[in-house]
């Protein structure tokens, strides 16, 4: 049976899409090449952390999130396994904590590598990370500074009519007591600094 050139190079896309479409499920789904090993990271909240999302370490992606339990009876109750490449140690205070890639907004976990002179974490250990703060309590403390800002403005309001109703008709005094004082700052300025070149003059009386 014979095909056409249009059917030929049609077969020939659709073969070549299958191979770019299995060669990026590849890339994406393997982002640890190599040998590798799981660590275990726990949370109270992951603010939509999924399975599969990158996991770098000092800016750099080196695995993935392969796995979220949760476990209701403990007190910070998700449980991620970090598989990462097998050259990634961990310390004593690392620190992990969930933050967002680029303008589409993709979680990911990012995982410091602690203090050279901190004890290395055994594979077995549990590192506790960091939770990343929740947008309502966000919006509550937001909500409450306002709150206590406007109770403050109230508060100073009446002592700001006290102050301009003292300082109205006065106007003449207080700019003479703010000159006097500049004209005493400077003459204690000229005082100390000819004292610092001249000591003597402490102790020295005129004749």
């Amino acid at each position: 049976m014979k095909y056409s050139s249009a059917e030929v190079k049609s077969g020939f896309l659709i073969v070549l899409s299958m191979g770019l479409l299995i060669g990026l499920c590849f890339a994406v789904g393997g982002s640890v090449s190599g040998k590798s090993r799981d660590w275990q990271v726990r949370f109270g909240y992951i603010s939509g952390l999924e399975k599969n999302a990158p996991v770098y370490y000092a800016g750099h992606e080196v695995g993935k999130v392969s796995g979220i339990e949760i476990i209701p009876s403990a007190e910070r109750s998700v449980l991620l396994t970090l598989r990462m490449k097998e050259s990634i140690q961990l310390r004593s205070d690392s620190d992990a904590f969930v933050d967002t890639l680029g303008l589409m907004g993709e979680k990911f976990l990012e995982v410091t590598p602690g203090s050279i002179g901190s004890p290395d974490l055994d594979s077995g250990s549990v590192l506790e990370g960091t939770d990343p703060i929740p947008v309502h309590v966000m919006v509550r403390k937001m909500n409450l500074l306002a709150d206590l800002m406007e109770d403050l403005t109230l508060q100073l309001n009446p002592m700001i009519e006290k102050l301009n109703g003292f300082m109205t008709g006065h106007e003449e005094e207080i700019a003479k007591t703010l000159a006097n004082l500049q004209e005493t700052s400077a003459n204690v300025r000229d005082m100390t600094h000819d004292l610092k070149f001249r000591p003597w003059r402490l102790v020295r009386k005129d004749s």
